[in-house]
Order: C-alpha cells, then sequence, then structure tokens
C-alpha cells in the first residue's frame, strides 16, 4: 500500500479562505482535534484498530467485551463501508486487532480484567473485502497463557507471522510472543522483555515495514524504532514519547503517520513529523475561535480564516489571524464566552508562534488576565497552549478580548494567530479530607452505618469489608487534586468507601458542587443526599455539576464513592468566584 501524505484534512464549512488552495486529498484537522467518529451505533468502544494494506482508505475496527462477534471497516473519517460477522468466535473481551503480510487479520481475545481467565486467544480470519462480503470464519485459533502470572492485555501485533502480546499494568508494560504457533494447542508465551518508559498500555501496533513500534494509553503514546528480529533490544530504547489528552484504546501506523482511536468513538491521526519532533499536543477541550468569527468584534484590526499551511506550518486546520490596521499600535479582537456558572476561571489560549508573530493580551469582562505573551519564534510553530491566568466570570455570556501590544526586537510583525480558547473552573479543589473503608460495594445501609442525618461522630469505630476494625483517618490529595482512595483505602477491585469534608461559607449561598469521580459516586450535603450518579469511569475533574445551597457556618459533605476495579478516587470542590470558602476535615469552632 503506498504511504499516505502527512497532511489530512476536511472542511471547515464556516468561513471562506482567502489563502492558497488546500490539496484535494488532505483533511482540514490539525493533530489535536478528531479527524473523524464512528457513526455506526453498532460501534460502541473501539479497542482496537489496523489499516488495510490490499484496500485503500479501509480501516478495521471491534468492540471490546460484551459486544457482538463482529469487524467493522470503516473510512478514515469514521464512516462504516460495511459490517463483517466473525463465524468461529464468540467476543468474551475482545481487545485488539493485528494484521500480517498474508492479509489476515488477528483478533485479540486478550482482555483479563480479574486476571483470572483461562480461555485467552488470538484467532485468526482472512481479511475480506469490505464491499461484498459480510462474513468471516475463524481460520486458525491459537490459546495461550503467561508463563508466570495471569495480567491484563489490550496490546498486540504481529511481527513476521508471531503474533505479540503487550500487558497492561500499572507500572510498566511488559512484552509476550508465541514460541510456536500450533492451532488450538494452548502455549505458554515467551517473555521478550519490559518496555523502557512505556505502562498501562492500552493499544500497540507495528508499522508495514517492521521498522516502528507504537504503544498507547489513555494519555501518552511511544514510537519505539524496531528491529524485528531483536523486539527485546528495540522496546529497551529511547522512543518518541508524546502526552495526549485521546483517551487512546487502540492505536495503528498508516504508512509512518498513527491513527489512534478511543471509547468516546473519536478518531485521531497524528503525523510524522509531529510524534518525532515530540511537539506538544493541546487539550482537545478547546472552544474554535474560528467557528465564533461571525460574532466577534476587531477594533483597529482585521480578522480573517488562514490556513496553516498558509502560515507555513504543514498541518490541517485553520486559525483566525488578527493583524492590526497601524503597525505599532494595539489592534484587539473581543470573543463572546459563555460560562453556566458564576466562579472563577483559568483561561488558556491555543496561539500559533513564528518570526512574524508579537505580543499578545488578554483580558476578561475589560479586565486584563495575566501578563502579555511572546508568539515571536525562529521557526513557525502551531498548537502552543498558552495559560494566561485566573478571573471570575459570570454566569452566561462574558467577552474576552485578544489585543496585539508590541514584539520582539526580532519579529517582522505583530500578528496574531489564535486558533481556539479554553476556560476551566478554578476554584480550588478540597485537599484534605476524612476517609472511611473499604466496605462491600453493595452495602446500601448507611443510614445504620453512618446516620448522615446528623453530625458524624468521627471517633466512632466500624468493621471493614475484611472484618477489621477501622475508623476515620485523615487522607491528603495529590497535587492535581485527586483524593486516591485505592492508596488511602487499598487497592480494591469491588468495593465502597466514604470521603467527608467541612465546608464553610460567611453566609448562606447558593453554589455549584463541581466533582468527578472513579467510579460511582453518591453525596449528601448536611444530611441530605444532593446527588448519585452509578457510573463505571475514570475520574475526571468537575465531570458531575450539582446546584446546592450551603448554610452559613459549617457544612458537612459526605461522600460515598464505588470501586469497580482500577482506578478509585474523587475530585471534589464548590464553585467560589469571591474566595470566601474554608474547607476543613472537622468543623471549627
Amino acid at each position: 500500500m503506498k504511504l499516505l501524505p502527512l497532511l489530512l484534512i476536511f472542511a471547515l464549512g464556516i468561513g471562506v479562505y482567502t489563502a492558497a488552495a488546500v490539496p484535494p486529498d488532505t483533511h482540514d484537522t490539525p493533530p489535536w482535534q478528531p479527524i473523524g467518529e464512528y457513526t455506526h451505533p453498532p460501534i460502541r468502544e473501539s479497542s482496537g484498530i489496523i489499516t488495510s494494506q490490499q484496500f485503500e482508505g479501509v480501516y478495521w475496527t471491534l468492540n471490546d467485551s460484551g459486544n457482538s462477534p463482529t469487524l467493522y471497516a470503516t473510512k478514515l473519517n469514521g464512516e462504516l463501508i460495511q459490517e463483517i460477522a466473525v463465524r468461529g468466535s464468540g467476543n468474551l473481551d475482545w481487545e485488539a486487532l493485528g494484521i500480517d503480510a498474508q492479509n489476515q487479520l488477528w483478533i485479540g481475545e486478550i482482555g483479563n480484567n480479574s486476571r483470572l481467565r483461562q480461555d485467552l486467544k488470538v484467532v485468526v480470519v482472512a481479511e475480506p473485502d469490505p464491499f461484498t462480503a459480510t462474513e468471516a470464519e475463524v481460520i486458525a485459533s491459537y490459546p495461550y497463557q503467561y508463563p508466570n502470572e495471569n495480567v491484563d492485555a489490550e496490546g498486540l501485533f504481529i511481527a513476521e507471522g508471531i503474533p505479540y502480546i503487550v500487558s497492561k499494568e500499572r507500572e510498566r508494560a511488559v512484552l509476550y510472543r508465541f514460541p510456536t504457533l500450533q492451532p488450538d494447542v494452548k502455549q505458554i508465551l515467551e517473555r521478550v522483555g519490559e518496555f523502557a518508559e512505556a505502562k498501562w498500555v492500552t493499544g500497540a501496533g507495528l508499522s508495514e515495514d517492521g521498522t516502528r513500534l507504537a504503544v498507547c494509553t489513555y494519555n501518552a503514546l511511544w514510537v519505539y524504532p524496531a528491529i524485528s528480529d531483536n523486539l527485546a533490544a528495540s522496546i529497551q530504547g529511547t522512543p518518541w514519547s508524546l502526552p495526549h489528552n485521546f483517551s487512546g484504546e487502540a492505536v495503528c501506523f498508516d504508512g509512518y503517520d498513527l491513527v489512534l482511536t478511543n471509547e468516546a468513538r473519536d478518531l485521531y491521526r497524528l503525523p510524522q513529523f509531529w510524534y518525532e519532533r515530540e511537539l506538544a499536543l493541546p487539550p482537545k477541550d478547546t472552544r474554535s475561535i474560528v467557528s465564533l468569527l461571525p460574532k466577534t468584534i476587531t477594533h483597529k484590526a482585521s480578522a480573517q480564516i488562514e490556513h496553516y499551511g498558509t502560515a507555513g506550518i504543514t498541518i490541517g486546520g485553520s486559525h483566525v489571524a488578527l493583524i492590526s490596521e497601524t503597525a505599532g499600535e494595539i489592534g484587539s479582537l473581543s470573543v463572546p464566552i459563555e460560562a453556566t456558572y458564576r466562579d472563577v476561571y483559568q483561561i488558556s489560549a491555543i496561539l500559533t508562534r513564528g518570526p512574524e508573530y508579537g505580543r499578545v493580551e488578554l483580558s476578561a469582562n475589560g479586565t486584563v488576565v495575566g501578563t502579555p505573551y511572546d508568539c515571536y519564534s525562529a521557526e513557525p510553530i502551531a498548537g502552543t497552549l498558552v495559560s494566561f491566568g485566573t478571573a471570575p466570570l459570570n454566569a452566561g455570556t462574558n467577552q474576552i478580548m485578544f489585543s496585539t501590544v508590541g514584539k520582539a526586537a526580532e519579529a517582522t510583525g505583530n500578528k496574531i494567530g489564535i486558533d481556539s480558547y479554553q476556560v476551566l473552573h478554578a476554584s480550588p479543589f478540597v485537599e484534605r479530607y476524612m476517609v472511611l473503608g473499604p466496605f462491600p460495594k453493595d452495602i446500601e445501609t448507611i443510614n445504620k452505618l453512618l446516620s448522615p442525618e446528623s453530625r458524624l461522630n468521627l471517633e466512632t469505630t466500624y468493621t471493614d469489608m475484611h472484618s477489621k476494625t477501622i475508623q476515620w483517618r485523615e487522607a491528603a490529595t495529590e497535587v492535581n487534586g485527586l483524593l486516591d482512595l485505592g492508596k488511602n483505602l487499598g487497592l480494591e477491585p469491588i468495593a465502597a468507601g466514604y470521603a467527608l469534608v467541612y465546608v464553610y461559607t460567611p453566609k448562606a449561598t447558593e453554589s455549584v458542587l463541581l466533582l468527578g469521580s472513579d467510579d460511582g459516586v453518591a453525596v449528601w450535603l448536611n444530611g441530605t443526599e444532593i446527588h448519585r450518579n452509578d457510573v463505571n469511569r475514570p475520574a475526571i475533574p468537575d465531570e458531575d455539576a450539582v446546584l446546592c445551597y450551603l448554610n452559613a457556618g459549617w457544612n458537612e459533605v459526605l461522600c460515598k464513592v464505588s470501586q469497580e476495579g482500577w482506578g478509585w478516587g474523587l475530585y471534589l470542590r464548590f464553585t467560589d468566584a469571591d474566595g470566601v470558602l474554608k474547607y476543613n476535615i472537622r468543623p471549627e469552632k
């Protein structure tokens, strides 16, 4: 298969380009934004992806546990080409997909969350024609077990006809291989070695020529220059390393570019040059200035959509170029932004840098935020995330303004290039809790156990799920505000735990409780349940928002967090635009 161009771009659908025409075989998307989305409803949780080597523009994916044994042929934008029913295999926990030089697809029945499975295997089908076929038959099945310990795995690739499996472990990633291929005979895998740097791997892919091996996790990826006959040495080499926030579940090569998918049904394409240079990727949860351009107001400046290619940057996508009407004078662009709740927010922007770019000042509702940022660079660079600082925003419409305020001596102009902006809650997280547990997850006797309708007695003793006598004890959060319950209550596979904190306000006030939990959560405020969300998810700050009322003085906040396996934690804070709230593990007099 020919190597595809590095740039893949599709039309924004907003505005008219004044720049040079974009090549017709590219897509207008920068690397930090999804290039596509699976729109076919049965593709619920893409956990494996591979590029077809004989059908141009075809990408195969599959779902993980709890779904039908089906392969899906799609385009790069996620559009379905064909569903292929796999005959001869169920789908207990499909987690990966590989391809070999004979155009066979290898399906990894390798998911092992419990670490107890004894029926792990890899099954093989001949790659069907996605434009005519509707079924594929399993032509071989290769059961296996691990040599020393039973681990979970989600990464699989094929090198010289042999399946390799990458373990999914918190503190490491181990590469295993089949010693021989004997259909229907359980093999004991060989341990090839441990990866340098990589861990918690959710997907793996080998380039078609076998010279590069990529592994990804939810928030990072590593690309190792590979030597197929010495993979043990290859994975100990220094990889290209790149953090991301794609929540990556699967990765494959398309030429030397990377394609990643996640369980949110997104597809991303990362150009070769981007990961080779280890360029930072801005966060995906930003808001486009390009889409807001019709609502913006300029003052002593002109603003237009400009393709990154015109700015000398070989990626897809566009930014808004702001140029002062008179050189050396301040020009500005005012952008309306919406805030759901009144709070203090961290305001950031994704800016372009280069030889002709000047200094950017940001203000919110007429007040300057932070200090100006100098966008001069000797070479053009897109996707620079700049955090200007914090500012209070009102519920509803606010105005942020970008202004040109001079330039560096080396700069040839004071142009500004704005891709998007980000506004995140910035009120402080709770930093200390009292915690209690672990208890059985199905315990629903909270009124008997803790009596939340009255102030809790922190000296009371309880019996945990292991029949041990326990009491409330103090726990501090991580630097990022996460209360790690696994660290404080134990790494239990299925459990429930409690976290308690008191919040003080000088006068009664309406507020919003912002929280994220791993996994489910219930919250009682002053003895009354105000929130319950029984889910299985990672902890993401501010994922749940609960409008509530705080009494003057100290308020008791009790949280129950369930554990469904792996991570276990809690983020919690209240909106506090005026900076008056205080938190403590006990109510002060």
